[in-house]
């Protein structure tokens, strides 16, 4: 696999490469583990992917479509990756069919990710929506609950009772109307 590629030695903690850098490589891990973050060193930080197995690849999305990077990469131990230039990759497919193949069982596979990842976002929401209309629906009922209070309130005044006396009575005793 390594044929003219250079091997890189990076140290735990190295930024591989960042979010919205130009992509021209790919890699693969020969050992170590990398992870695959967005906003990375941010309060917001989330790791999308650990990768650990060997000639498992990383990076390869910007070589097929010409974008920045959609997510930082950070060794999470010391690594020794091999890394593929955008030059250097047809010949690469055409001489490593096997390694070929890893990388598109590593895109399938962390699309079937993203796939699931969607699915549970999905269910959270409907939940969440699903939860929100029931409070919604309680306030309704709440409101109604106290307009039905103060309606009888207003209008279960006694008739041998002056209405000023039995407004201050009820305050002082059971609180305000609402």
């Amino acid at each position: 696999m390594i044929d003219q590629n250079p091997i890189l030695s990076v140290s735990k903690g190295t930024i591989i490469f960042e979010r919205g850098a130009a992509c021209s490589t790919m890699f693969f891990v020969r050992s170590g583990k990398v992870g695959l973050f967005l906003n990375y060193h941010t309060p917001q930080q989330f790791q999308l992917l650990e990768i650990s197995k060997p000639n498992s690849s990383l990076g390869e999305m910007g070589l097929f479509d010409h974008e920045p990077r959609n997510a930082t990469a950070v060794a999470l131990t010391d690594c020794e990756l091999v890394e593929l230039s955008q030059e250097s990759f047809p010949a690469f497919i055409e001489a490593h069919p096997q390694e070929t193949q890893q990388i598109i069982l590593d895109l399938s596979q962390r699309f079937k990710m993203a796939v699931q990842e969607v699915r549970n976002s999905h269910q959270i929401l409907t939940e969440s929506l699903e939860a929100l209309k029931e409070v919604q629906a309680n306030k309704k009922t709440s409101l109604k609950d106290r307009i039905k209070k103060i309606s009888d309130y207003l209008l279960d005044i006694p008739d041998d009772v002056p209405p000023d006396l039995y407004f201050s009575l009820n305050s002082r005793f059971h609180g305000t109307m609402f």
